[in-house]
C-alpha cells in the first residue's frame, strides 16, 4: 500500500461517485498546485517540493465540493486560519505537509466560511483556476460506445493476453468479440477515460425475471498501464450504483 505524508491519510477512506480517496485527489492535485494557485503572499517561497504551501483554503473547500462534510480551520496565531476537511469524522487536509515536522491541533477548530474566503477575488480565481485544473485531469466514467469499439479491443486483448491469464487474444478477435455484445440489445456498460483516454471498461447485458431486472457483466478490462491504479474496483463500484 502506498504511503502518504499528508495528516489524516491512513483512514481518509471516504469514496467519491468515480470511487475515489482523498489519496487520489493527492496525487492529482500533487501535479497541479503551482505558483500560480498559491496565496499572493506566499509565492516568493513557494517550490515544486514544497507544492502544498499556500494553497489550504482553495483545496478544502473543492475537496467539499466533491465529498460534502466541513471545512474547518486551525488557528494560526496571525489572524489566518489553515483550512483542513471533516468528512462525516473523517479529519485529513491534503496540504498539511507545508508545515514540515510541525504537528497541527486539529481538535476543537473553528468552521470555516466559503462565503468569507471567496469574498477575497483572487481566492475565488484561485480556488475556479484549480478546480478546472482538477476536473480536467480527474478520471471520467460514461456510457460505452460503439464509437470506441477498437480501443475496446485493444485494451481486452493487451489485458487478457498478459499474466495471469495468459489467453492467446488477437486484437481483431478481442474487437469482435466486444461488438458482438455491444450489438445485443440489452446491452449495457461503462468506460473509464483517464488523461484524455479510454483505460478500462465494463460491459455486460441486462434480463428481466419475475423478481425483477438483472444484470450480468461479461468482460471487465482495464489497459496494464493502468492497471496499478485500481481501477477495477472502481468500475464495479460504479456500476452498482448506476
Amino acid at each position: 500500500m502506498k504511503s502518504y505524508r499528508f495528516y489524516g491519510w491512513e483512514a481518509a477512506r471516504v469514496r467519491d461517485s468515480l470511487g475515489l480517496t482523498p489519496c487520489d485527489y493527492y496525487d492529482l492535485l500533487s501535479g497541479i498546485w503551482c505558483e500560480e494557485t498559491c496565496a499572493p503572499r506566499m509565492r516568493k517561497d513557494w517550490t515544486p517540493e514544497n507544492r502544498t504551501l499556500g494553497q489550504c483554503s482553495i483545496t478544502a473547500f473543492l475537496i467539499q465540493d466533491i465529498y460534502g462534510g466541513k471545512v474547518y480551520g486551525v488557528p494560526l496565531g496571525d489572524g489566518n486560519y489553515h483550512c483542513f476537511n471533516d468528512v462525516e469524522g473523517c479529519v485529513f487536509d491534503l496540504t498539511s505537509e507545508q508545515f514540515g515536522d510541525t504537528r497541527l491541533d486539529y481538535a476543537n477548530c473553528p468552521e470555516q466560511d466559503r462565503a468569507v474566503h471567496f469574498a477575497k477575488a483572487e481566492k475565488k480565481e484561485r480556488y475556479e483556476l484549480l478546480k478546472e485544473r482538477l476536473f480536467a485531469r480527474r478520471p471520467a466514467l460514461v456510457p460505452i460506445t460503439m464509437e470506441h469499439v477498437e480501443r475496446y479491443g485493444e485494451i481486452y486483448a493487451a489485458a487478457f493476453s498478459g499474466p495471469p491469464w495468459n489467453d492467446p487474444w488477437t486484437e481483431a478477435d478481442a474487437v469482435i468479440h466486444v461488438r458482438e455484445l455491444l450489438e445485443t440489445k440489452t446491452a449495457y456498460g461503462l468506460e473509464y477515460v483517464m488523461d484524455g483516454k479510454v483505460v478500462g471498461f465494463l460491459l455486460g447485458t441486462s434480463m428481466l425475471f419475475h423478481y425483477g431486472r438483472t444484470f450480468e457483466i461479461n468482460d471487465l478490462a482495464v489497459d496494464p498501464d493502468y492497471q496499478a491504479a485500481a481501477l477495477l474496483p472502481r468500475c464495479w463500484s460504479a456500476a452498482k450504483r448506476t
